[in-house]
């Protein structure tokens, strides 16, 4: 989408999960309990013959409720043999043989040491609580259940025709994208991506040439961002992101995505590399494009940071989007179609800031954007040419031939432009000039995708056809169940939306004074925060 048009450009605002890995430290001498070990506290079981261990003492001759002993079960995606099921004190434990060695495991239980069950090899040994592993079991019957019930891709709601984004927004329950096991990341990042704006539309037309890839993008296209923007429907069944899931999960060759928990950075670098699509281009400070480009740097998203060394409680994105330039240091070598900004994270739980203001509009001026003369290759931040730089028709098709790069904002400094016109004479009014005003270029915030435990929503802009009104609206895929097993998508609207920044960039101090004293009482949040307050606090922390 072009800037400083009619057509206004976008920016949506991410919140970065963060990652840490988790490191288990164990006593050589000593094996600690596996992780998947948890105790039941359940009364005592009978007890049953394992497989080849009759004269185990530790083991009885009852009935096994789930049949499992015997039997082949998968734990963490590994292939186990039930070996036994047995006693130690008051706990009922099974007893699990691996298809392959695991580190640190010798056959013994973890609670008593002892060698309750043989095992043709003990570094293939292990020992887990009845219940957990029926918990285990009774899950993968329900996905495979679940897998059964699912619709092929032909069955699925389908609309080949083009539909622009929706203009009015449509509110209520079953509206949206409905979730589906650890789906919340994607189902709000498409959302923002698609229901109501078409800055990313060209993913859905591009063309691409793999089979994989194919599918895709016509199970996105036609399942999925055409039904959503259906004015007579707007529900997106979870069947059609199942699909699409598969589809990405074997086109990267990644199957965590088919079913794991991961962030919107992952889904939309993944989209960066299939497509080939990273329309933010930034550049080091006054430097040319070479003309292989080998100078610019492309990014679909922008994962900004900030050590925030005055520990100040609160800022705004504007602020770390322009700290974070400067401290690479880069400049943005083109005006980009929009910005998706991941707010600075270290973790999980820990922020950068308390709270983050989401700007509504981000000014694109002659700081961070660098302009270069198609003539003589300087550029706008170098202090022996003039700052002004211009765009002429005449001569941008005479000159244009000559430059093999796309990455810059075609425009001449004004000295290269005054030696290109001073022999017009006559002829200088067919050449239409105008000056770059790149202090007038602002993108519009359009989206802010937050989490809050492991949990995605968005908050997203309809842009009504009267280009000065606009509605904001509340989106979560999972925000109630239905019988235990099918989420409800919530589509709601927010009309103190602006309010709350208004109030948030006069009085910030107040204002998160007033939500960090609400948030330290000693109540659950539930009881602290009105459903009104929640969706502030969403706002301004998860999206921090």
């Amino acid at each position: 989408m072009t800037t400083g048009g009619s057509s206004p450009s976008h920016y949506t605002q991410l919140s970065n999960t963060g990652r840490t890995d988790n490191i288990v430290a164990t006593n050589t001498n000593s094996p600690a309990l596996p992780p998947f070990y948890k105790p039941d506290g359940g009364p005592q079981a009978q007890q049953i013959t394992s497989p080849g261990a009759a004269n185990n003492t530790d083991i009885d001759h009852g009935t096994d409720s789930m049949h499992l002993v015997g039997t082949q079960i998968s734990i963490n995606k590994q292939k186990c043999i039930v070996k036994g099921r047995v006693n130690c004190g008051p706990e009922e434990l099974y007893a699990l043989e691996s298809d392959k060695p695991l580190s640190g495991y010798d056959g013994l239980c973890p609670k008593c040491r002892k060698n309750h069950v043989h095992f043709d090899d003990p570094s293939r040994g292990y020992y887990m609580s009845v219940k957990n592993a029926h918990d285990i079991v009774n899950k993968q019957k329900l996905d495979n259940e679940r897998l059964k019930g699912r619709k092929d891709i032909p069955q699925l709601t389908n609309i080949v025709d083009n539909l622009p984004p929706l203009d009015q927004p449509i509110l209520g329950k079953n509206k949206g994208i409905e979730g589906d096991s650890n789906s919340c990341y994607m189902d709000a990042t498409i959302f923002c991506m698609f229901a109501y704006n078409n800055v990313f539309d060209k993913l859905l037309h591009m063309e691409v040439k793999t089979e994989p890839l194919k599918i895709l993008q016509k199970v996105l296209r036609e399942t999925i961002v055409h039904v959503l923007r259906d004015k007579k429907n707007g529900f997106v069944q979870r069947d059609a992101l199942f699909h699409l899931r598969l589809q990405l999960s074997e086109a990267t060759h990644d199957p965590s995505f088919k079913e794991m928990e991961k962030d919107p950075s992952e889904f939309l670098r993944a989209f960066e590399t299939l497509f080939q699509y990273a329309p933010l281009k930034t550049i080091s400070p006054d430097q040319p494009p070479k003309p292989d480009e080998a100078n610019i740097t492309t990014n679909i998203i922008w994962e900004m940071f900030d050590a925030n060394p005055h520990r100040l409680p609160s800022t705004n994105i504007a602020s770390i989007f322009r700290n974070s330039l400067s401290e690479i240091p880069a400049k943005l070598a083109t005006i980009p179609p929009f910005l998706v900004l991941v707010a600075p994270r270290h973790t999980r739980s820990q922020r950068s800031y308390r709270y983050i203001i989401p700007d509504r509009e981000i000014t694109l001026d002659n700081s961070i954007v660098q302009l270069v003369c198609l003539k003589c290759q300087k550029t706008n931040h170098d202090p022996e040419t003039s700052k002004d730089f211009y765009f002429c028709n005449e001569c941008h098709e005479k000159e244009s031939a000559t430059v093999t790069t796309n990455a810059t904002i075609t425009c001449y400094c004004t000295n290269c432009l005054s030696d290109m016109h001073k022999h017009l004479a006559g002829s200088i009014h067919t050449h239409h000039t105008k000056r770059v005003s790149s202090d007038k270029i602002k993108l519009n915030l359009f989206a802010v995708l937050c989490i809050e435990t492991s949990h995605y929503v968005a908050f997203v802009k309809c842009q009504k056809r009267n280009p000065l009104q606009h509605e904001w609206l509340f989106f979560d895929s999972m925000s109630d169940r239905m019988y235990d097993e099918q989420n409800v998508p919530l589509v709601d609207s927010v009309p103190d939306f602006d309010k709350w920044i208004d109030d948030a960039e006069k009085d910030k101090d107040d204002f998160f004074n007033w939500l960090d004293d609400r948030r330290g009482k000693r109540q659950p949040t539930s009881q602290t925060f009105n459903e009104n307050s929640m969706r502030q606090l969403r706002l301004f922390r998860d999206g921090a």
